[in-house]
């Protein structure tokens, strides 16, 4: 059906965050992974990669980050990042690339993200929510008309949280980002690790605030 917007996770490598490819009228990826060649192979299979425009990074992290110099130029594709993270980009201990025994490679931000920046990809209109908690400049997009999240490393399914014992990272304030993201509906949630669920999502997301509380 030509009318859906289509998610497909294109990351191939083993510990790789999770990669997305948004086909709508103005295709992107959200996130971009470790490994580039996996995740273009599995990006070619469905489209041609320099048809993609944009690429959305959740946050700086190296799981999330280390492919997206690779990827932008393989696409052509502009990237965005948040204005809070442009200083982490190259640095082993903000990009934590040091847990993966990796350099933290240099690139360019395209334009930076901030709260309440809307991207409008066709039928899909990314409202960005800044979510801060895992990392200082993480990121979450939010459809609401489909009610679906993109969560980054914030909140993954059955009540699992983001590490906050990392750089820049907060537990207090990943309770009060959770906290907003119990104020939304969501239908499906596209996490940055583990599965993508439709189970009962805003159930799954009130777990995952009460788990952040406990620590």
């Amino acid at each position: 059906c030509l009318s859906m917007v289509e998610v497909h996770k294109v990351s191939g490598a083993a510990f790789d965050g999770n990669v997305y490819l948004v086909l709508d009228e103005k295709p992107i990826l959200v996130d971009a992974g470790m490994m580039a060649g996996p995740t273009l192979k599995n990006i070619k299979k469905l489209i041609d990669p320099a048809k993609i425009e944009l690429i959305v990074l959740t946050h700086c992290h190296h799981d999330h980050s280390g492919a997206a110099p690779a990827l932008k130029e393989a696409t052509g594709a502009r990237l965005m990042l948040s204005e809070k993270e442009v200083g982490c980009i190259g640095d082993e201990l903000a990009s934590v690339a040091y847990l993966f025994g990796q350099q933290a490679p240099e690139y360019k931000v395209d334009e930076t993200l901030k709260e309440g920046m809307v991207l409008d990809i066709g039928k899909w209109k990314l409202e960005v929510m800044e979510t801060p908690g895992h990392s200082t400049g993480s990121l979450c997009l939010y459809e609401r008309t489909e009610k679906v999240l993109f969560s980054g490393d914030t909140v993954f399914p059955d009540g699992n949280i983001g590490r906050t014992d990392m750089f820049g990272g907060s537990t207090d304030e990943l309770v009060r980002s959770i906290q907003r993201l119990t104020e939304l509906d969501v239908k499906v949630m596209y996490p940055g690790h583990m599965d993508i669920t439709s189970r009962d999502v805003n159930r799954q997301i009130q777990m995952s605030l009460r788990f952040a509380k406990s620590i």
